[in-house]
C-alpha cells in the first residue's frame, strides 16, 4: 500500500454522520509546515535516508501510525510533513521517534544539517480525518484545499466533503489514475469573529498521478469541463437538495507533490 490514504483500515461512512458507540478513535494528522534555505537536494536526501527509517520504525514501535513528506509546486522550498496518529491516546504517549539512540540502533548516519537551515511556518496544528476515499494507484500529486466555516457549519462542511468523495472521487477510481481524496477538520485550536473563523479549519486533499493530470483539470474548457461531469452533477443535486452550501467563507488551494513516506518502500 503505496498512498498516505492506504493506511486507513477502518471504514468511515460517508453521507452519514449519526453517532454510534462503536465510532473508531479520532484519527489525527499533525501537519508540520517548514521553510528551507540551502542544499535543498541534500535536505530531501536526508529526510529520505535518515527521518524516513525512524518514522518506520515508529511505526513498528506503535509510537505513530506513519509519516509523509510533501514539497509546494509553487514554492519548492516550503515543505510539509505528516505525522499520523491512530489515537489521542497514542499521539500523547507517541514520546521522540528520532531519538539519537534508536538512530544509533538502526545503523543510521546522522545527515551533514550544516548545509541547509530551516524554520517552522505556524504552529504544528492537529487535524482529525473526517473521510477518505482509497485510491487504486499511487497519488504522486495533491492539491491541498484549505477552508473556513463557521463553527455553527462543521458538519455541513464534513457532510459536503464527504458527498464529494462518494459521489465524484468514489466513481471514478477505475477510470483516473492516481484518484484519491480525503477531509479533515482543525482540532487543535480555533479562533472567530462573529462566529466566523479567522484562521482555515478545514483541509480537503485531491490525490492525482500527475501535474499534467492537475493542470488539465483546472483549465477553462469551452464544453463547460468538469460542470459536464455526470458525476459532478449527481454532487450538486444531493448538496444542493440537503442544504450542503455557503458553509466557508475563504478557500484556497495548492498543488503539492508527494515526495516520500512510510508507506513507500
Amino acid at each position: 500500500m503505496k498512498k498516505i490514504i492506504y493506511l486507513l483500515l477502518f471504514a468511515i461512512p460517508f453521507l452519514n454522520l449519526n453517532a454510534q458507540d462503536d465510532t473508531p478513535s479520532p484519527y489525527l494528522i499533525r501537519m508540520h509546515v517548514l521553510e528551507v534555505e540551502g542544499n535543498l537536494g541534500a535536505f530531501i536526501q536526508a529526510n529520505r535516508n535518515f527521518y524516513k527509517p525512524l518514522a518506520k520504525q515508529g511505526v513498528k514501535d506503535g509510537k505513530w501510525a506513519g509519516w509523509a513528506m510533501f514539497r509546494s509546486f509553487s514554492n519548492g522550498n516550503i515543505f510539509v510533513f505528516f505525522h499520523h496518529y491512530n489515537s489521542p491516546e497514542q499521539y500523547a504517549n507517541s514520546g521522540n521517534v528520532f531519538s539519537t539512540e534508536i538512530a544509533e540502533e538502526l545503523g543510521l548516519e546522522m545527515p551533514d544539517s550544516s548545509k541547509w537551515t530551516w524554520k517552522s511556518l505556524g504552529s504544528n496544528e492537529l487535524w482529525q480525518l473526517n473521510g477518505f476515499v482509497m485510491g487504486k494507484s499511487r497519488s504522486n500529486f495533491f492539491v491541498f484545499n484549505k477552508f473556513k466555516f463557521a463553527f455553527p457549519d462543521k458538519q455541513k462542511f464534513i457532510e459536503n466533503n464527504r458527498a464529494w468523495g462518494e459521489l465524484v472521487v468514489k466513481p471514478q477510481l477505475d477510470e483516473i489514475k492516481g484518484s484519491s481524496w480525503a477531509v479533515a477538520t482543525l482540532v487543535t485550536s480555533a479562533s472567530y469573529e462573529d462566529q466566523e473563523s479567522t484562521k482555515y479549519n478545514g483541509i480537503s486533499f485531491d490525490g492525482f498521478d500527475s501535474l499534467e493530470q492537475i493542470l488539465h483539470r483546472r483549465s477553462y474548457k469551452e464544453s463547460g469541463g468538469i460542470a459536464a461531469n455526470v458525476n459532478w452533477q449527481n454532487f450538486q443535486k444531493y448538496v444542493n437538495e440537503n442544504d450542503l452550501t455557503e458553509f466557508n467563507s475563504a478557500v484556497s488551494s495548492s498543488i503539492y507533490r508527494n515526495l516520500d513516506s512510510t508507506w513507500d518502500e
